[in-house]
């Protein structure tokens, strides 16, 4: 499972902390393809997870994926964004089914109505380059990368009023892959854990060869809008190049604080995990 990483602002040594968990080492190697059942088009980075094991990967562009289990004897989920959550029995597996395929659903927003002569340009999370640790995920130590995608990492945020997305942005502060590409994902907050989710439309990062700094996706053309109400934000890990992965890594500042508003989970099936840091992870925004 991928190592996490605090590294702190002062030392110039290697904290390692790792949140792995304890699961057999995978021995087979199930591929195959996501398509879309209506059209039997690919579904690109489809994500797929066992529940409950930390096991778990994504699809590529063409929806073809390679995941790595102990055993056939564990029911498997296979999700995407605008998709139905389809879940795949042990048995399935085991009479060598291979392709899955996802019912196109749609999934949207509470209707939000606002007067735009009313708005006002505003800030919706931390937007500092800087933290107390860097918080750092990848590769590093190991000599396969796909098993590691699905990774999501995000943060809480509460808009005080009505509000309409206009850009996203996340720090990196180091990134050592020639490829890196994030998903955007909006969740309901349920004890202040990702609930629901709440976008239809695949929103993408994707980082130009070894990019770091501040990145940024327009969210204006999606038209996203949302109540006063809390909500948590995260980026999930699609994709990266898969050679020579032994010493590649990504981090983002995170800032030490009492409440507990980061999560993270392995992948898109594991138990979420929720900590006392904030990252710079913020939005502009029109709010009312």
């Amino acid at each position: 499972m991928l190592q996490r990483l605090l590294i702190t602002g002062v030392l110039s040594t290697f904290s390692f902390v790792s949140f792995a968990q304890t699961t057999p080492a995978p021995t087979l190697a199930l591929e195959g393809q996501v398509v879309n059942a209506s059209t039997g088009e690919p579904v690109p980075f489809a994500t797929l997870g066992v529940p409950r094991r930390g096991l778990g990967t994504v699809a590529d562009e063409q929806g073809r994926y390679l995941l790595r289990l102990p055993s056939l004897n564990d029911t498997l989920v296979v999700t995407s964004v605008g998709f139905s959550r389809e879940v795949i029995p042990p048995q399935y597996l085991v009479g060598g089914q291979r392709v899955f395929r996802l019912e196109p659903q749609q999934l949207t927003l509470k209707g939000v109505v606002i007067e735009h002569d009313r708005l006002t340009p505003a800030l919706l999370g931390r937007n500092t380059e800087k933290g107390d640790v860097l918080w750092t995920g990848g590769s590093s130590g190991k000599e396969t990368v796909d098993d590691e995608w699905g990774w999501e990492f995000g943060t809480l945020l509460t808009p005080p009023k009505r509000t309409v997305l206009e850009e996203f942005h996340v720090f990196l502060s180091a990134n050592k892959y020639e490829q890196l590409r994030f998903r955007l994902n909006l969740y309901t907050a349920e004890k202040g854990r990702p609930g629901k989710r709440l976008l239809s439309k695949d929103v993408q990062l994707v980082c130009a060869k070894q990019q770091h700094g501040w990145l940024t996706v327009d969210l204006r053309p999606f038209e996203i809008s949302l109540e006063a109400e809390p909500i948590i934000a995260t980026i999930q890990w699609l994709q990266s190049e898969k050679t020579d992965p032994w010493d590649k890594y990504f981090s983002i500042p995170v800032k030490r604080q009492s409440r507990q508003v980061t999560v993270e989970r392995e992948n898109s099936e594991a138990t979420w995990t929720i900590h006392a840091m904030q990252p710079s992870l913020y939005f502009t925004v029109l709010m009312e």
